[in-house]
């Protein structure tokens, strides 16, 4: 049941019928299901008609029928009253609205209910129970974590005037557990009560097996529901507790899977950040068809973490890590930091071992701090002369840098139960304290190091002022050198009649052929067009005024009408989505490749917010009684052929790429919106992105990058990378 391949498909938004969720890092499993819709695979019609009723492209007719339907939802709508209200507590809440407490039904969601078992085990070995955890998930699905703290308490309580398990009501009453209590987890993650009720909630199958003070404790849960437990004897020697589920697939979405790469990571992460824990994972891997094992320890902890992360980035600029740690107000803070020769900046926080998606008060003290100390000491040694006019922009400090911090503190004060946001006030001063004081005992003790760091910051504000003005000129479409790159006159760029920026779609297509149909079978009251001459540039190793003085790029950037970097703005996103149309070959699958690599480093915000997706034309076309049926894969032909053994001899037509389809063929497969498919594009992990980058487009891993290409091009089901 987990995957090691990416791409998956996603849920479906309000206008596509399908779309599938892409990741960076590496191509679909062979053989895993997707849904396809108009474009025939046997059983889709149905689906898809509904979907178009849903969301009608012209206005719902307002005839007498209409006005009749109208009126008695107005006479119905009248009749408002307390029997229309509904309580619902517990258990059911969670199955009703789990979007609210797992965040979405997707993959996302299905790994976060991992996380809130993991988070609890690693209260316990936090607290000092336990030095090692235990994670499995086989082959079905079932997931097992399994800890050797205390063990959850499952003497009787009363409540609502019974006597129950202290477990029991742990697992079916949201808001309960014990840390409540003043002092009795110093520093707990999950403090909100709910995740071991959220993971039972959610579950089709739950069993909790407890061992504590020479008695074994086990109760199953059927979609929550507590079934009669059992209390037997067993070696004294045993504690701790093990939960082992199986989602309700009827609540997650059918593509929702087990990313073992997420997993990975998450558990890596867990042993840097908890020094002497040791997590041990076993896990099934689609991809190579077999159980694997892995453990995770770290002797040095957040400097091992950073060191990792240069792994997946450009080389450091020194070998040695920056590493602070210290303890104030009851807070412990740790960071470490090490600056790079690249521009890519990545920066992971934590609280209390929960990763903080979104920043917060932790990350703002730091991000203060850190300018602060860089410019006194640019001042100190006259690599600047004022700050007032020589300063430095906090972005140009942070690029290149890989960071990791984390704080520990009791009552943690979360953004939501998915905890992306810590809000606690207080500790963005203590933070900015610690790490003022850490770095300038750095930079007195290494000068040399720090004026390289300097003078690299330096360098990069100068290149950043003067790649700012052809920035400026990509975004207003002025001339240069008497080029005009007005993207309104531009051949290059077709565009759309609709100023709605969540209506409007962007094409980027691949030739002048691709670009002729694109042009001539597109919606062009709300599609646009962009047509690329040649492969764009590898920014995986370009500065930004390279970047932005590429035609192609330039245009990209003028396009999109955002900016990048510190001029990035995403609400002057003129396109919310951004449909990438390559040919199934391996120039294809470069230029696609090159693309997302430049959307990761220079707009990454588009990904993480939704907005890049990948086209997925049919491959195959067939004349079958009379009638043609697009098949959009391999797959999607073996299918009809064992559906209609009378196709077996009929000669199915393979599409290698946009431009061999009339305007009329592509726009009913690549371009209506009721029976086009998509892949959206998401960064399940920013390390494994930059990892793929790095292997796949650095100049002395061509080779790999070729290799890698030419396979996935015969690989047709696993074209998109």
């Amino acid at each position: 049941m987990s995957h090691s391949s990416k791409l998956v498909s996603a849920r479906r938004d309000e206008l596509d019928t399908t779309h599938e969720q892409l990741s960076l890092f590496a191509p679909r499993k062979t053989g895993e299901q997707r849904e396809t819709t108009s474009i025939e695979n046997g059983t889709e019609k149905k689906q898809n008609s509904k979907i178009a009723q849903a969301h009608p492209t012209h206005p719902t007719p307002q005839g007498p029928a209409g006005v009749h339907r109208t009126a008695a939802r107005t006479k119905k709508s009248a009749a408002y009253s307390a029997a229309d209200i509904q309580v619902l507590e517990g258990i059911a809440a969670i199955r009703h609205r789990p979007g609210m407490y797992i965040g979405s039904t997707s993959t996302s969601g299905l790994l976060h209910l991992i996380w809130e078992a993991l988070d609890n085990a690693v209260d316990e070995a936090v607290a000092g129970f336990g030095k090692h955890i235990w994670m499995s998930i086989d082959r079905e699905g079932w997931v097992t974590i399994r800890d050797e703290a205390r063990g959850m308490p499952f003497d009787p309580m009363l409540y609502q005037g019974q006597y129950l398990p202290a477990a029991t009501v742990i697992l079916t009453v949201p808001h309960s557990g014990g840390k409540f209590e003043e002092g009795v987890y110093k520093t707990a993650g999950g403090l909100h009560g709910v995740g071991a009720t959220i993971i039972n909630a959610l579950s089709e199958k739950l069993t909790l097996t407890i061992w504590k003070d020479g008695r074994q404790f086990t109760q199953v849960f059927n979609r929550g529901a507590a079934r009669p437990h059992q209390v037997t004897t067993c070696d004294p020697k045993l504690h701790g507790t093990q939960l082992h589920w199986l989602y309700d697939r009827s609540i997650f979405d059918a593509e929702a899977y087990y990313s073992l790469e997420a997993i990975e990571s998450r558990l890596k992460a867990g042993a840097y950040l908890n020094g002497g824990v040791t997590f041990h994972l076993d896990a099934w891997d689609d991809a190579t068809n077999e159980q694997i094992r892995r453990v995770f320890y770290s002797r040095e902890g957040l400097p091992d973490y950073v060191r990792d992360l240069a792994t997946g980035t450009s080389a450091p600029l020194f070998k040695h890590v920056i590493g602070i740690a210290k303890e104030k107000d009851s807070v412990q803070v740790e960071v470490a930091l090490q600056p790079t020769t690249g521009y890519k900046t990545t920066m992971y926080s934590f609280a209390n071992a929960v990763r903080t998606r979104d920043g917060g008060v932790h990350e703002t003290g730091f991000k203060a701090a850190l300018t602060k100390v860089v410019h006194d000491y640019a001042l100190k040694w006259k690599i600047i002369k004022s700050r007032e006019e020589d300063g430095f922009r906090p972005e140009v400090i942070q690029q290149g840098l890989n960071t990791v911090i984390s704080v520990k503190l009791t009552n943690p004060q979360f953004q939501g139960q998915t905890k992306d946001r810590l809000n606690n006030a207080p500790v963005e001063g203590i933070v900015r304290s610690i790490v003022d004081e850490g770095l300038k005992d750095w930079f007195e003790k290494n000068p040399a190091s720090g004026k390289e760091w300097l003078k690299k910051i330096l360098q990069m504000q100068k290149a950043r002022n003067e790649a700012q003005l052809v920035e400026e000129l990509a975004r207003t479409g002025n001339k240069k050198n008497g080029e005009l790159i007005d993207t309104t006159l531009s051949k290059k760029f077709l565009k759309c009649n609709s100023n709605d920026p969540e209506r409007a779609e962007l094409f980027i297509v691949e030739g002048d052929s691709a670009g002729g149909s694109a042009g001539q079978g597109r919606f062009s009251e709300f599609q646009a067009v962009l047509k690329l001459k040649g492969k764009p540039l590898n920014v995986a190793k370009a500065d930004l005024r390279r970047i932005v003085e590429n035609e192609e790029i330039r245009t990209i950037i003028n396009v999109l009408g955002t900016g990048t970097r510190d001029t990035f703005d995403i609400g002057r996103l003129k396109f919310h989505r951004v449909i990438i149309a390559t040919d199934a070959d391996v120039d294809g699958l470069h230029i696609q490749c090159l693309l997302l690599t430049l959307f990761y480093q220079e707009f990454s915000d588009l990904i993480e917010q939704g907005h890049v997706y990948i086209a997925c034309p049919p491959l195959y076309s067939v004349k079958y009684k009379g009638k043609v049926v697009w098949l959009l894969d391999d797959e999607a032909r073996i299918q009809f052929i064992k559906t209609h053994p009378d196709a077996q001899n009929l000669e199915f037509k393979r599409f290698k790429g946009l431009g061999e389809m009339n305007p009329k063929e592509l726009r009913d497969t690549t371009f209506d919106p009721a029976r086009r498919t998509l892949k959206r594009v998401s960064m399940e992990d920013g390390v494994l992105a930059a990892r793929l980058v790095k292997e796949l487009m650095e100049d002395e891993n061509a080779e790999a990058r070729r290799v890698f290409l030419a396979e996935h091009s015969r690989k047709i089901k696993e074209l998109d990378v």
